[in-house]
């Protein structure tokens, strides 16, 4: 079986750069996006080739609770990790594996397998 590819969502280009290393070195395939409209415009389209949301929580326009709500909208099989410094408290987080920053990398990939054969098993 094709694995699915992972959406990685985040403002801070450094951050986007150091988990697509680590993602891809440990074999995914990984498409980026800075912006969350950008994003939101560019998986809408092909929802279905992603088994994984990996999403930055605060961005500007968009945020990624708004922006993972609406994806699962378009495919609720969808796994979604959504990664914060900040409390979301206000949001209705139960859809989404939370994942609070700074995250070791080992933790991160080991989350991203866990979502993914969730994604695959359903």
């Amino acid at each position: 079986m094709v694995s699915k590819a992972i959406a990685l969502i985040d403002d801070e280009v450094d951050l986007v750069d150091l988990f697509q290393e680590i993602l891809e070195s440990d074999g995914y395939k990984v498409c980026v996006f800075i912006d969350p409209i950008q994003a939101f415009n560019t998986l809408e389209k092909k929802i279905q080739e992603y088994g994984l949301i990996l999403s930055d929580f605060r961005m500007p326009n968009l945020n990624g609770y708004e922006l993972c709500t609406k994806l699962i909208q378009l495919n609720p099989d969808l796994e979604v990790i959504l990664m914060s410094a900040y409390d979301m408290m206000e949001c209705d987080t139960s859809k989404f594996t939370i994942v609070k920053k700074p995250i070791p990398m080992a933790q991160l990939l080991q989350i991203v397998r866990n979502s993914l054969a969730r994604n695959i098993s359903q």
